[in-house]
């Protein structure tokens, strides 16, 4: 609705009050536009302006105006919406292309929004995340196309938020160019090299070894390291903590990427060829659960000559009694946001847990 303020006009502070009671009897004030400020009500009307703002005032008083906490008038209707908190904003992926860890935070997102009274904007993107199913190589837009759509979130809902999370997949040398801008942003999942934004991931050095000492125990010889086929930060950052780990205990592991039934063919060609008892520890959740199956396609015995762990932990592992050195999603979630909402950003690692399955 066009703002009325030109109409408001008249000779005194008699024609202001009857212009006051005209536009909220009709309802023609567009109800989350202030009211024009005294001075230029003095003007319009012929009146000081300590005679303008007592009016305000009187109006305010009996109820017909709403006085905001900066000072402005409104409608009354106004402050029923201008009083809530402001939303939490995810600029997440597409809901389609959701990950079942992407679930799992999500819970743990809204949980906190409603503990806090926040109502929570869930923004998708369709450039950040390219997948044309589970096991294929994952990709993100270009770093153009995605500087633009940040930009483009901003120009819309920057004055309408209260902290944004960032799906895991944005990549820093983006989110670099928004210093300033991004204000309370936390990084899901991966950790950031970004001294102006929050970030909730996993200690992946803490599951490494949790998943070697359990390795160990267990009685295996040997370790391997599974991945998901394409570059994917938590997963290459696993395998790196996986190395530092074995380092001591186990002769370094090889790795392997599975994204296609051949990658499952060479690696079942490899573990056939192990005289030791090994252990296989994915980084990713959907990749063991393929290795899993065709292992036991194979014929080869899991858990007894071959044993298969996952660093990740959603329900995609859990569900298939996949033993875990892995972390709390929704625990993720709901620190991610709470620390938007409270804008005291840090840098945080959650602790790992060990959930033992049929798979060691």
């Amino acid at each position: 609705m066009p703002s009325r303020k030109s109409e408001l006009r008249g000779s005194g502070v008699a024609a202001l009050r009857e212009s006051l009671l005209d536009l909220s009897r009709a309802g023609r004030w567009p109800m989350l536009e202030p009211l024009p400020v005294t001075r230029f009500l003095g003007q319009s009307f012929g009146i000081s302006n300590v005679s303008a703002f007592r009016v305000l005032n009187e109006f305010s008083d009996s109820g017909q105006l709403w006085r905001a906490a900066n000072g402005r008038y409104f409608l009354p209707e106004a402050r029923r919406l201008l009083e809530k908190p402001l939303p939490l904003a995810c600029l997440f992926r597409r809901l389609e292309r959701w990950t079942e860890v992407g679930r799992e935070i999500m819970q743990g997102v809204d949980g906190a929004c409603g503990d806090l009274d926040r109502a929570m904007l869930l923004v998708h993107d369709r450039v950040l995340f390219r997948q044309p199913d589970a096991l294929a190589p994952a990709s993100v837009g270009p770093v153009r196309e995605l500087g633009a759509a940040i930009e483009d979130f901003l120009l819309i809902h920057s004055g309408r938020i209260d902290g944004v999370i960032l799906d895991e997949l944005w990549p820093d040398r983006v989110l670099a160019g928004f210093r300033g801008r991004l204000r309370s942003g936390v990084v899901l999942y991966r950790r950031t090299n970004l001294p102006f934004l929050g970030c909730v991931c996993g200690d992946a050095k803490a599951a490494a070894r949790l998943a070697v000492d359990h390795a160990l125990k267990a009685g295996f010889q040997g370790l391997a390291i599974l991945m998901p086929a394409g570059r994917y930060q938590p997963s290459d950052d696993m395998a790196a903590a996986l190395l530092a780990a074995a380092a001591g205990h186990f002769p370094k592991p090889p790795a392997f990427a599975i994204g296609s039934s051949k990658d499952c063919l060479r690696l079942n060609a490899f573990l056939r060829k192990q005289r030791k008892r090994l252990l296989v520890a994915g980084t990713e959740d959907n990749a063991a659960a393929v290795a899993l199956g065709a292992m036991r396609d194979a014929g080869i015995d899991v858990p007894g000559r071959v044993g298969i762990l996952s660093t990740m932990g959603s329900r995609i592992a859990r569900d298939r009694e996949i033993t875990v050195a892995g972390f709390h999603f929704q625990q993720m979630g709901e620190e991610a946001a709470r620390m938007a909402i409270g804008g005291i950003l840090r840098h945080s690692a959650l602790s790992p847990v060990l959930i033992p399955g049929a798979t060691t």
